[in-house]
């Protein structure tokens, strides 16, 4: 091994700089992120209530609590966005 070689602190710098939260916060599409994944969510609801009256309560039930869960944390996550972008003047 070199041990004449230093590290390169780069990225360290980079993070000093860097605005808090996700970078798809600050992204230009940051609400289209918002809606695919809302969409996403919004699909097992939906794939939860076909199973509960086609094939099984249970598993019907389960698929809709989990995708209103992940609905949920999405406009969590969205109120968080706006907030970090408010700040930061965008």
């Amino acid at each position: 091994m070199d041990e004449d070689l230093e590290p390169v602190d780069d990225e360290l710098d980079a993070d000093e700089h860097r605005l808090p939260g996700s970078r798809a916060a600050y992204a230009a599409n940051w609400l289209t992120v918002l809606v695919v994944d809302g969409a996403m969510g919004a699909a097992v609801v939906i794939a939860g209530l076909i199973a509960l009256i086609v094939w099984n309560f249970y598993v019907g039930a389960f698929l809709m609590l989990v995708g209103c869960l992940y609905v949920a944390m999405v406009v969590r996550r969205g109120n968080q966005w706006r907030l970090l972008r408010r700040d930061a003047g965008l």
